[in-house]
């Protein structure tokens, strides 16, 4: 009973004509499972399918099923979207077509989280700590501004609403997890409730491993860490029109690293024992009347902070960066007949300080760095029903944004207008296709326009100096993007199918690059230099293809992924570019869905694509995982969930393309959870 609707998927997968048209009609209806609801990451509440975005969600569900150390592994098997920055969780970043850092934004509960600084840590939210992760892959300024040309990361965190069943006023659960490679201890728990109009949640968890093994039993040194956090939510809804909420996070990370956490130790690269420890405070107030069509008001006021204490162990030298970011937004929805109107206006100011221990000390350490960025926003978003089947979307924002270095006393300033039209064509009841055009912009960081000092020594010869580049310009980018996406159900009975396809091009100008210049020498002394520059236009290319098919209790999904970045004016390929990637995952549900077991292959091919001093071949590699989760629905252990997986079975040795470490090795995760 089982092979038949597995062949139909595959079919129905690889090849959407293998059934007519007319009979796709007949049976076609809403897809319900496979159709996410974006909360955040848009801006607006939407449903995947009605987007003309490419989009990416991870619900709670698979969170567990995962059991990610960070936001970027949560993240790993979807198409075009890769971990940055090497095996150390704490500094693992989100790739999306081929682009990461500054050019991804990262939100939490729709605040910005801008905090960026050299080789350190960005993501700092533990998963066990989130509801969903969503990701829109490409530009996306004319919603959010600077900083999205390379797509958006939106967490969104629990809520005491969403953790507790109809009618109950109190709650709470505690886990336990273990992973065997690091001997990795993972201890969380929250309690949380509802009293007439107000709501409350606590939650907390608590992290420590010590050093990871990569494939083949080899160590990784220097790659545990501990790390706490927190999160407290507190909702007052004084109607059924309103909400305010206020919610608060902490995270604090210790740990014995390289100082930069994606190489080995080495002369330039000493080994330092970094404390990070991030905050956020943020304001929420929502005004929604259900008889008012034109009110759907969303204000948030928001504060974060972050400081990396840093000691270099064998220097006795002691570095301190503190980055705060304070911000607002208010932006309403209104439906005027068939168009809804959407508008705002948002901003904030980054600020950033370095401290050194020893400024006399020159050739040791970067200067100083004292500055502040302070960027101001609106935005307008019209959806327009053109026809029953037919919808146009139209955008713009504007923003101004100044750069200043306190220290330097030199400031810069520039603005960007950033457009964005999609039209989206229901064709049938099954088959969505949609284009959209997207500007985006990155306003250069002060690090990148204003660092000076030292950058890192070669002992005995030649110190790297800094130079700083006022004259930086901002990143654009121009991309189109054309999408189908299809959604079946009771093709063979009780089942759902949805295929998404997505081909871009991303055009980026003014492409902001580190550069390390070869040694020179000058009246017979080596000089060295490091600067932020734009570089020549590049150009990077692709498509996502994703599918997700259900029969009854069993569970298919393919991603297929492949970017290819190229430098318009000489044709050499762009370095950091992803290498192409497919994930299969096919999962079981047995015993009424109280047991579920599933197996993973991801398979990533050889990375050829270089040019340049980088003419190596990042070999390709295959990866087999497998998971089970138990929650039994009723009886004497109502309320535990556990969860067991084995990732990378074959305790494969590899590496991704671009990076200097090798990835983890084979892991036994085991957690267990009890909600009461």
């Amino acid at each position: 009973m089982t092979k038949k609707p597995l062949v139909i998927a595959m079919a129905i997968a690889l090849s959407s004509t293998a059934i007519s048209a007319k009979t796709f009609a007949q049976q076609a209806e809403s897809v319900a499972e496979f159709d996410e609801v974006l909360v955040t990451a848009t801006r607006i509440s939407e449903k995947a399918s009605d987007t003309s975005r490419s989009v990416a969600v991870i619900d709670e569900e698979e969170l567990q099923e995962r059991q990610p150390a960070s936001v970027a592994q949560a993240l790993k098997n979807e198409a075009n979207i890769n971990v940055s920055n090497g095996p150390r969780a704490s500094s693992q970043g989100v790739e999306i077509r081929g682009m990461s850092g500054q050019r991804v934004l990262q939100t939490i509960d729709g605040a910005r989280q801008n905090a960026n600084s050299g080789h350190r840590g960005t993501y700092f939210m533990d998963p066990e700590l989130l509801k969903s992760v969503e990701v829109v892959r490409g530009p996306a300024s004319s919603l959010w501004g600077s900083g999205a040309i390379g797509g958006v990361v939106a967490q969104n965190t629990k809520s005491a609403k969403d953790m507790l069943d109809e009618g109950d006023t109190f709650g709470g659960y505690l886990k336990q997890g273990f992973e065997s490679n690091g001997d990795k201890i993972k201890t969380s728990g929250a309690i949380y409730g509802v009293a007439d109009k107000f709501d409350w949640l606590i939650n907390g968890s608590y992290n420590d491993s010590n050093n990871i093994k990569i494939g083949n039993d080899q160590t990784l040194a220097n790659s545990g860490a501990q790390r706490s956090s927190g999160l407290i939510k507190f909702g007052w809804e004084p109607t059924d029109d309103q909400r305010l909420q206020f919610s608060g996070r902490f995270s604090d990370t210790d740990e014995l690293v390289p100082s930069n956490p994606a190489a080995e130790v080495g002369s330039s690269v000493p080994l330092i024992q970094r404390k990070t420890k991030d905050k956020n405070f943020t304001l929420d107030y929502s005004l929604n009347p259900t008889k008012n069509d034109y009110l759907d008001l969303k204000t948030t006021l928001y504060w974060n902070g972050t400081d990396y204490d840093e000691d270099r162990v064998t220097m006795g030298q002691v570095d301190s960066t503190e980055y705060e970011t304070l911000g607002f937004s208010v932006n309403n929805s209104s439906i005027f007949g068939g168009t809804t109107l959407t508008y705002g206006i948002d901003g904030y100011q980054d600020k950033i300080k370095t401290v050194r221990d020893d400024p006399e000390q020159t050739g040791e350490r970067p200067d100083d760095i004292d500055g502040k960025t302070t960027v101001w926003g609106a935005f307008a978003k019209a959806d327009i029903g053109l026809t029953e089947t037919l919808a146009l979307e139209v955008a713009a924002r504007y923003d101004t944004f100044e750069n200043e270095s306190i220290n330097l006393g030199e400031s810069s300033d520039d603005n960007a207008l950033s457009p964005s039209l999609g039209l989206v064509w229901k064709t049938t009841n099954w088959l969505t296709l949609s284009a959209r055009y997207d500007e985006a912009f990155r306003a250069p960081s002060i690090e990148e326009m204003y660092s000076t000092g030292t950058h890192f020594c070669i002992p005995g010869f030649v110190c790297n100096t800094f130079e700083p580049n006022p004259d930086l310009k901002a990143e654009s980018a121009q991309n189109k993007e054309i999408k189908a996406d299809m959604r079946f159900s009771n093709l063979a009975g009780d089942d759902e199918l949805a295929i998404t396809l997505n081909v871009f091009r991303n055009d980026v100008d003014d492409f902001i690059e580190q550069y390390v210049s070869d040694i020179t020498f000058e009246n017979g002394s080596p000089k060295m230099t490091t600067s932020w520059d734009n570089v020549d236009e590049a150009k990077l290319t692709g498509f996502e293809f994703s599918t997700r098919y259900r029969y009854e209790q069993t569970r298919l999904m393919l991603n297929y992924g492949q970017t290819e970045g190229k430098n318009k004016n000489s044709g050499e390929y762009l370095t950091n570019i992803p290498a192409k990637k497919f994930v299969a995952d096919l999962s079981q549900g047995v015993m009424q869905g109280d047991l579920k077991f599933g197996t993973r292959i991801t398979y990533v091919a050889d990375q050829d694509q270089t040019s340049g001093s980088y003419d190596d071949v990042y070999d390709s590699y295959k990866l087999w995982d497998v998971y089970v989760a138990w929650e039994p629905a009723m009886g004497s252990l109502e309320g535990l969930r556990v969860d067991f997986a084995i990732e990378n079975i074959g305790d494969e040795e590899y590496r991704q393309a671009w990076q200097n470490l090798y990835e983890q090795g084979r892991n036994f995760k085991l957690s267990a959870r009890y909600n009461f």
